[in-house]
């Protein structure tokens, strides 16, 4: 029997979701966060998502999501491509020595794409919309003008991987999450005007204000 042509509940949507992503990949998957489904029922059509194992490299763990109109969508490349992507990441991070601490996640939107482990990789990267988050923190109590400094330099070489990537700054004042600084960077996005020295500063100054204000401060 072929996959179902359409769902009317939550089981019948996991079933149908899996005998997708069979067609899609030639491989056997699995649901593992029941407790993290969302099946939703629209006037035009019900969706649902979930997340979803490889049976055969239990290691790839992904995002999948399903309409009963018959779309399909998951980010299952984001599994294979990871390691390769966010070492680009690590590689320029672990450069700087002004970094007190860092991570590096790929971020991968759900696409219906069907991209596999023998895809090219730069292709992936240019065409999926995946990017790098990556956090990272700076020493406590440095001037403003030292942090553009050192995130003007930061960027550079980010920008030099050719990938997208999303770049968080703290410096852990308070021992606190609150950013110092946020910048999303696309290299297909042409338009895109990358900050400079004073541009860097505004946006420090202003993270900080916000900060400030929701901490309570004037």
């Amino acid at each position: 029997m072929g996959p179902l042509s359409s769902f009317g509940n939550i089981e019948e949507a996991q079933k149908y979701l899996l005998e997708q992503l069979n067609s899609k990949y030639g491989e056997e998957f699995e649901i593992i966060k029941y407790d993290k489904d969302d099946y939703e029922e629209y006037p035009t059509k019900n969706v649902y998502s979930t997340t979803v194992i490889s049976k055969e490299n239990p290691e790839y763990e992904f995002w999948a999501w399903t309409a009963n109109s018959g779309e399909t969508k998951d980010n299952y490349a984001a599994s294979f491509f990871a390691s390769q992507a966010e070492t680009i990441g690590r590689n320029v991070c672990a450069k700087k020595d002004y970094l007190v601490d860092y991570k590096v996640k790929l971020q991968a939107p759900i696409t219906d794409k069907k991209w596999s482990r023998d895809s090219d990789f730069e292709k992936y990267m240019s065409e999926s919309g995946a990017y790098n988050r990556i956090d990272s923190t700076m020493q406590t109590g440095m001037p403003i003008e030292q942090y553009a400094d050192q995130i003007y330099d930061l960027l550079n070489s980010l920008y030099e991987t050719n990938t997208g990537f999303e770049l968080r700054v703290d410096n852990k004042v308070e021992n606190t999450n609150e950013l110092i600084f946020m910048y999303n960077y696309d290299p297909n996005n042409e338009q895109l005007i990358k900050p400079d020295k004073e541009r860097i500063i505004e946006i420090i100054e202003s993270e900080l204000r916000t900060n400030k204000v929701l901490n309570g401060g004037e």
